[in-house]
């Protein structure tokens, strides 16, 4: 794979696919959600505390504890509302239309992604274009096309999540004990400022299953990882819905979601459109990673 060098931080790929050149790392369950706690290979330098965030991604309860001094997590009761609508159905598309699609994108901005998709993805943009929200001020693309055997993954975990968790890597943090905090209480009491999301994929074989109903747990306001959620959600085996083959899905940060593992083997292709006023300027070159799919121990 070669990375298209009109792309100066790395926002798309262009590539020949085939099955035989597809990445495949070991499923950990550990990370490629927000908030990995996969050890890095070289620590990254922490980042200053911002000044100015905009309210979306505010951990206000976080700020709450620095200010006060306090070091033990409470808990409260967190709704939430699992917002799920199917918005789109389009045709459920050929395996070598996916294969030969030939770009995906990694944070990259709506406009350049129109620009420098493949048919089958420009057709899937076109279609989110029309559904968006607006009022957020900026919309950005992620995609990857891989090809999955029986069992695979295509991110490194199945944890029940949100996207666009709130999360500080500061010092604020580190008081508490931990490198990073998602601010679940700021998320959940915010939604009206929460990123909005479309999603796609190609098909069901491999389909992110949503919870459709409100689920309320108690849990801590601040979390390192999604680990406990996933447990007390799976306990509670709230309803949910398999994304449909071909379809364009709506939800937003207080939606419950999930990767599951491929029942058959074939192409996926799966876009994400993120309306957001957090602005994104890559810093790593993750995009080369981006289509790893992860193989369980069942689908060695």
């Amino acid at each position: 794979m070669t990375v298209d060098a009109a792309a100066p931080h790395k926002t798309f790929l262009r590539a020949a696919r085939a099955r035989e050149t597809q990445r495949v790392a070991p499923f950990t369950g550990e990370g490629a959600y927000h908030g990995s706690t996969k050890p890095r290979s070289r620590p990254a330098p922490a980042p200053p505390v911002p000044r100015a965030l905009p309210p979306e991604v505010q951990p206000r309860t976080l700020e709450a504890y620095a200010a006060s001094g306090r070091r033990e997590i409470a808990s409260f009761a967190a709704t939430f509302p699992n917002r799920f609508e199917v918005v789109r159905a389009l045709p459920v598309p050929r395996q070598d239309e996916i294969r030969d699609d030939g770009v995906t994108f990694c944070w990259c901005p709506l406009d350049q992604a129109m620009r420098e998709a493949g048919p089958l993805t420009k057709q899937v943009l076109e279609a989110m274009r029309a559904r968006l929200r607006g009022g957020k001020r900026f919309v950005y693309i992620d995609s990857k096309i891989q090809y999955l055997a029986p069992g695979d993954v295509p991110v490194d975990s199945q944890h029940w999540h949100v996207d666009g968790s709130v999360v500080a890597r500061d010092e604020r943090a580190r008081a508490l004990g931990y490198p990073l905090l998602h601010d679940v209480r700021a998320r959940l009491e915010a939604l009206a400022t929460s990123p909005q999301y479309l999603a796609y994929q190609s098909s069901e074989r491999c389909a992110t299953r949503f919870a459709t109903a409100p689920v309320t747990l108690t849990m801590p306001e601040l979390i390192p990882n999604f680990d406990g959620l996933d447990r007390a959600v799976r306990a509670l085996g709230p309803a949910s819905a398999a994304q449909p083959a071909g379809s364009i899905v709506r939800f937003d940060g207080g939606s419950l979601h999930r990767a599951t593992a491929a029942q058959g083997a074939g192409w996926r292709l799966w876009v994400r459109c993120v309306e957001t006023d957090r602005e994104v300027v890559l810093n790593t070159s993750i995009i080369e990673c981006y289509g790893t799919v992860f193989r369980t121990a069942a689908g060695a």
